[in-house]
């Protein structure tokens, strides 16, 4: 490939290194064919100076000349003049060594060739006048975009075809990807140094050969649905890492995978595997719902039911307590009256007390033991 498409191959490197080659550029150069637009333009200066010529020798050339010497004859006369030119003249190459960097850019300076300063801020500088020295102004705060798989806005021409990365996961499925890449030159030295072809062309083939490596690795289930950012951020840290190593002097912002989605051929199926995985979530879904308001109120009657049982355990316990009381006071007096033999006292009493408690609410008859026959009418 010729030297003019790659002006930066003739710069030193920042490092003492060389530059990074042009691709696929040919050993032997084919000879140079002559151009017909210079042989037209050739042609066309001959013509001219012919003309000219043939005006000076009809001697209208000469009158032409005599009347601007006579129009500047008072400039022509100051012997000053010379000198005035020569210092217009070198005051302008002077003043053309000032260059200014405005907010967000940087400058790199080379002299012959070789970078002497590689970073210089915003403001006014000076520099060696043409052909000492070389500065280049480069935005380092520009965010730039590049666009893999999408096509060009309408109206505006793209030097590269639509290429829609395909990836082959680590599952044996093919998808395809449209990526949104956005970078900003960090180095300009290297920027300017090594990068020997388009910035977006070497962006865009690290980045598409990043992508089909790492979607190797992963599940396409992933990729469609929950892996996607743990993928973007691998792909900008091991393209950003590629970069590095080539001096490049960019640095990736963003990488956002805009679109992943599998084939033609095949998306029906997909779409097929996609509703059902919507339908199990919803289910699944419906299902937690539905135990959040169960489980609260089920968990409400259980310690309902336990405090009731609590309660009635106490409450029992304490009749118990309460009847265990009265029996051993009943049999320290049964015990007392025994020593005393008054026993028969003591059983009647527990006896009247025995069926008060029985035949409290029972509907009672009290019969003469003299009758004989006993009729009960109610």
């Amino acid at each position: 490939m010729p030297d003019e498409l790659y002006p930066n191959n003739a710069e030193n490197s920042v490092d003492g290194g060389s530059p990074m080659p042009p691709p696929d550029a040919p050993e032997n150069k084919p000879p140079r064919q002559p151009n017909p637009v210079v042989t037209l333009l050739r042609a066309a200066l001959t013509r001219a100076g012919r003309a000219i010529a043939e005006f000076f020798s009809h001697g209208a050339g000469a009158t032409a000349l005599a009347d601007i010497r006579a129009a500047f004859a008072h400039l022509l006369s100051n012997p000053h003049l010379g000198k005035i030119a020569l210092g217009i003249v070198v005051a302008l190459y002077l003043l053309s060594s000032v260059y200014i960097v405005n907010p967000g850019e940087e400058a790199v300076v080379r002299r012959f060739g070789q970078v002497t300063q590689r970073r210089v801020g915003e403001g006014l500088h000076y520099r060696l006048p043409y052909p000492f020295e070389r500065v280049d102004v480069v935005n380092v705060s520009q965010i730039r975009r590049e666009g893999i798989g999408l096509r060009p806005p309408e109206h505006q021409v793209s030097l590269h075809p639509t290429e829609e990365p395909q990836i082959l996961t680590g599952d044996e499925n093919i998808i395809s990807v449209k990526v949104i890449v956005q970078y900003r030159i960090k180095d300009p030295a290297d920027y300017l140094l090594r990068v020997d072809y388009d910035a977006n062309t070497l962006i865009r083939n690290t980045v598409r050969d990043v992508i089909v490596t790492l979607g190797g690795r992963s599940v396409v289930d992933d990729l469609l649905t929950t892996g996607r950012p743990d993928l973007q951020r691998a792909i900008l840290a091991s393209a950003q890492k590629t970069l590095d190593n080539y001096q490049s002097g960019l640095q990736l912002v963003s990488v956002n995978l805009q679109e992943v989605y599998p084939p033609k051929e095949v998306a029906d199926a997909f779409r097929n595997v996609s509703s059902a995985r919507e339908e199990k979530e919803a289910t699944i879904n419906d299902a937690v719902g539905y135990a959040n308001s169960v489980l609260p109120k089920a968990r409400g009657d259980a310690q309902r039911i336990n405090q009731e049982a609590l309660g009635y355990v106490a409450q029992v316990t304490n009749r118990a307590k309460g009847d265990v009381q009265r029996f051993g006071d009943i049999f320290a007096e049964y015990r007392q009256n025994a020593a005393n033999r008054s026993q028969d006292l003591t059983r009647y009493r527990y006896f009247v007390e025995t069926m008060e408690q029985v035949l409290g609410k029972a509907k009672k008859y009290v019969v003469d033991p003299r009758t004989q026959n006993i009729r009960i009418v109610q």
